[in-house]
This record gives structure tokens, sequence and C-alpha cells, in this order.
């Protein structure tokens, strides 16, 4: 095996290095960089049981938690995305909006995550703020109550999440590496041309009468 390699060790160079640039081409070049802008909100206790007491019950914290996961879903809703689309301008349906944002609970905690995907980044936390604009007043006027806050709006991040430029490099170098050897495996195990007096006696069934030296120069 490792003559086989040794043997073809050009070829197993050339594949790796060409998926390795192809895929540092397409990473820097070609792929469109997408950013993601997150604000929080945080789920507060209903007024009628702050009024109740004034004092942080387990059982107002569990209702809140549940609260926060019922509002991660009307997050995504109609109701919410299309006042930001109008508001912003933006030219995307409801539908593609909705597919660019994510919202999740915090964990076991009173906290909402919303997290919009843009290929800008400032248009990315201005549609992520404008969402949570829209969530709050519409859960005013839907449910009648006000215990949403945002905790910390939305900046453009510095950073992009996609493409990851190293990763990619990475990965590509790694396949082309492992496509390369396969090749050079399959181009061997085709190859039926004769190299050796073993080869005669393998293939052919003859015996060796003598080989010819070559004799280079």
């Amino acid at each position: 095996m490792f003559l086989i390699i040794r043997k073809r060790t050009k070829m197993i160079v050339i594949i790796t290095l060409l998926a390795t640039i192809i895929s540092g081409i397409f990473s820097y070049f070609i792929a469109t960089p997408v950013y993601k802008a997150s604000t929080s909100l945080i789920v507060s206790r209903t007024q009628s049981s702050a009024l109740n007491n004034s004092q942080i019950q387990v059982q107002d914290i569990q209702t809140s938690r549940m609260l926060a996961a019922t509002y991660s879903e009307f997050v995504k809703s109609r109701r919410v995305l299309q006042p930001v689309i109008e508001r912003l301008r933006l030219p995307l349906t409801v539908d593609q909006l909705k597919n660019s944002v994510d919202v999740a609970a915090k964990g076991n905690t009173e906290i909402i995550e919303i997290s919009v995907k843009n290929s800008d980044p400032r248009k990315a936390a201005e549609i992520a703020n404008a969402i949570a604009d829209s969530f709050v007043e519409n859960i005013v006027k839907i449910m009648n109550i006000d215990n949403v806050q945002v905790i910390d709006k939305a900046i453009p991040p510095t950073s992009k999440i996609s493409p990851k430029t190293s990763l990619n490099i990475a990965v590509a170098a790694i396949l082309g590496f492992m496509i390369s050897v396969f090749i050079v495996f399959l181009l061997e195990y085709m190859d039926r041309t004769i190299k050796s007096p073993e080869d005669i006696k393998k293939y052919l069934d003859l015996p060796v009468l003598g080989v010819i030296p070559e004799i280079k120069n």
C-alpha cells in the first residue's frame, strides 16, 4: 500500500491542493457572507401575580417559563413579522423573513433570544430590533399584558457565521486527500500492464526466460 501511494504521490498532492484552492476561492470570493444579530427579552411575572405577592414565587417563575416558550412561537407569526417588513421596506415575504429568524428560550430561564441572519450586519441588527419591538407591541394588544421587556438590543455583528473559511479549507483538504487516495488505488486496481517478471507469471501464466535491463543515456 505504501509503495502504491509513493508511486503516485504527485497525483495525490495535486488533487489535494486543487480541492483546497477551490474551497478557498469559493469561501473568500463566491460564497455570500452571513451575519447573525441577536436581541434578548425577558418574560416577567404577570401583573396579577405581582399584585398578589410582592415576592417572586416558584409558581410565578414556572409560569414565566411557559410563557417564554409560547412567545417563542408567537415571534415568528405573520402578525409580528408583517409590520416589520412594512416598516423597514424589506424586499421579502413573511415566509422568507421567517426562515432567517431563530427564536429560542434560553434553557430553563425566562429569557427569549431573537436572532436574525442577513448578508448585511447592520440590516441583521435592524431587523432583530424591529421584530422585538413588533412582538412587544402585539403582545400588549392581543393579551392585554405588559410583561415582556427587552434586555439587550441587537448590535451589528463584527464577524460572520458563514462561510467558515478555515473549516471549509480544512475539510476540503481532508476530502481531497481521501478522494485522491481512492483514485490512486482504483487506478492501481484497474491497471493490467506488465511491469515485472512476477506480473508475467501472475497474469500470463508463462515462464520468464530472461530480463533485458534498461540502460539510460
